[in-house]
């Protein structure tokens, strides 16, 4: 281990944080996420990435007796048998989790620079490597993932008609048949959904590791003083480079352009995860704009795009896109900026 540093303050600021990670282990587990998400139980993305920053704080100088407290209760949540869920995807969802801390911690270990999603989305793709070549030396391929989860998404949407069958029977005899109509409609979106997300299950994990890598984050750094790296910014500060433009372009060629089944399916999730980029750097412009201070009218607002989502997703990619060439804040502040005295005639 390096040699003590001098101890960081602790970020401040805990609701937000805490409303963000009950939304992320909670929310996936509501019956239309259940359709779309691959891995609903998130603290299995969660507990392991965060354990794994600890463990790169101990690198850092930070106590051992956390990094090995976090061990500990990693290993027995991953010992314990999980109460849902076929063994295969247990064991995708555990493997996972594993692959993106694993990766995460060498990122932070060794010092790579940048910013926090810059090493979330190398870990991401150094896990997803690893996962298709492990399947390969498995003799199953990466067609044996989409198996996994196309039984997953089979059983979890045979589970969620079930329960409609259950309960609405007695709504439809008292509000004519409305029960019946929303049990149909349900099991009719939940299964498109499901074929959606089937297509798109390694652009839907990444995506998911990028939440976890984000939330193990600002959490870590409000429970220990070493520090890894520069702050969480806020929503309204997020910004990226030029390079996800770039695979965007690629993404969509190979979408549209005549090639094979296999390129034209890595191009939709190139796509996919790029578009949820800059569909939340276009949420970071809005925020910048339409700055609200208090958490609830945040939790508010955030209710109600998530409600619209069908307008608000592609608007906020529109504003996005377009925002990584205008960059409307950094116009914004050189305007409000006060203009240089002119120089003093000699």
């Amino acid at each position: 281990m390096t040699a003590a540093v001098q101890p960081a303050s602790r970020e401040e600021g805990w609701t937000r944080v805490l409303l963000a990670t009950a939304a992320f282990l909670l929310l996936a587990r509501a019956p239309g996420a259940q359709a779309l998400l691959p891995i609903v139980d998130t603290f299995y993305l969660l507990l392991p990435v965060l354990t794994a920053c600890f463990v790169a704080g101990w690198a850092a100088g930070g106590p051992a007796s956390l990094a090995i407290a976090w061990l500990l209760l990693t290993g027995v949540l991953f010992a314990v048998p999980a109460p849902m869920g076929s063994v295969p995807y247990q064991g995708v969802t555990r493997a996972w989790g594993l692959l993106v801390a694993a990766a995460f911690a060498l990122l932070c270990v060794f010092g790579v620079q940048g910013t926090l999603l810059r090493r979330a989305l190398y870990a991401s793709a150094f896990a997803l490597a690893w996962a298709v070549f492990a399947s390969f030396l498995l003799a199953a391929g990466p067609a044996s993932l989409d198996r996994v989860f196309a039984a997953e998404f089979a059983s979890r949407n045979a589970a969620t008609t079930a329960m409609f069958a259950r309960w609405m029977p007695a709504v439809s005899a008292r509000f004519a048949g409305a029960g019946d109509w929303a049990a149909a409609r349900t099991a009719a979106l939940a299964q498109a959904s499901s074929a959606f997300a089937s297509l798109l299950v390694p652009a839907l994990l990444v995506l998911e590791a990028l939440a976890a890598c984000a939330l193990a984050w600002a959490l870590y750094h409000r429970l220990s003083r070493a520090r890894l790296g520069p702050p969480l910014t806020p929503l309204r500060a997020f910004t990226f480079g030029h390079a996800p433009v770039w695979a965007l372009i690629a993404g969509g060629a190979l979408v549209i352009l005549p090639t094979s089944r296999s390129a034209g399916s890595l191009g939709a999730n190139i796509v996919l995860v790029c578009a949820a980029l800059f569909a939340l750097r276009g949420a970071a412009v809005a925020a910048w704009f339409l700055p609200i201070r208090r958490t609830a009218s945040q939790a508010a607002a955030w209710a109600v795009a998530f409600v619209l989502a069908p307008v608000s997703v592609p608007a906020a990619f529109g504003v996005g896109l377009v925002d990584s060439w205008l960059d409307w804040r950094g116009l914004a502040r050189a305007r409000r900026a006060p203009a240089a005295p002119a120089p003093t005639p000699k």
